[in-house]
Formats: C-alpha cells, sequence, structure tokens
C-alpha cells in the first residue's frame, strides 16, 4: 500500500507522470489484477441485462442461440422482479435475448 502512495505526486499542482509511468510499468510486468478466468465471453460487465440473463440462465439451463424460451409471466417476475407487472416491463430483455439469439415468450393470464 505504502508503495502507491509513494508513487503518487506530493501536490496537486505536480504532473502525474511518475503515477502514470509506475501504472505502465506495473501493467508491463503482468503485475495488475487481470479478469477473471471463468467470467461468461457473453455477459460483459457493462451490459445491463448480464445479472437478469445469469437468473434465468441458473433457473432454465445456459440459453445458447437458436434457444426458444417461452414463460409465465408469473414466473418471471418471481425470478426477475419489475415494479410494472406487464409483459412490456420486459421489452428490453426480450430485445436483448433476440439479439443475442435466443427467443424468449412470455405468457400473461390477461392475453391470451
Amino acid at each position: 500500500m505504502q508503495a502507491l502512495f509513494s508513487t503518487m505526486p506530493e501536490t496537486a499542482q505536480q504532473p502525474m507522470t511518475d503515477f502514470r509511468r509506475s501504472c505502465l510499468e506495473a501493467e508491463e510486468k503482468n503485475e495488475l489484477d487481470a479478469a477473471p478466468s471463468d467470467m461468461d465471453d457473453r455477459l460483459q460487465p457493462g451490459d445491463p441485462y448480464a445479472d437478469e440473463i445469469k437468473r434465468l440462465e441458473t433457473e432454465y439451463g445456459p440459453l445458447i442461440e437458436g434457444h426458444h424460451l417461452t414463460v409465465q409471466l408469473q414466473d418471471l417476475l418471481a425470478i426477475i422482479p419489475r415494479a410494472r407487472r406487464r409483459i412490456t416491463a420486459y421489452n428490453g430483455l426480450v430485445k436483448e435475448l433476440a439479439n443475442r439469439g435466443v427467443t424468449l415468450i412470455i405468457k400473461s393470464r390477461k392475453t391470451k
């Protein structure tokens, strides 16, 4: 921890060239943390639907391209809760899965 602070500039007016240089050196020596190897390539860290897709996969198995999934709205609300209890609340998730080649069909008791 002290090594990190020793490379930081002492004043706010001093440029951070020393700090940047030490970061680049650490990167070249592979001393920085690497991404976990068990990370799923399909689920990117900035993906807003990554958590929801992971919940669906734990419930229904891996969602691979060409997979068709039909779910009751009540079941989906239990897995991935929404404040608005309508099929339209899941439109973004349905579109994201369609981009990945997975078809999600949500059935409701009200819409037959």
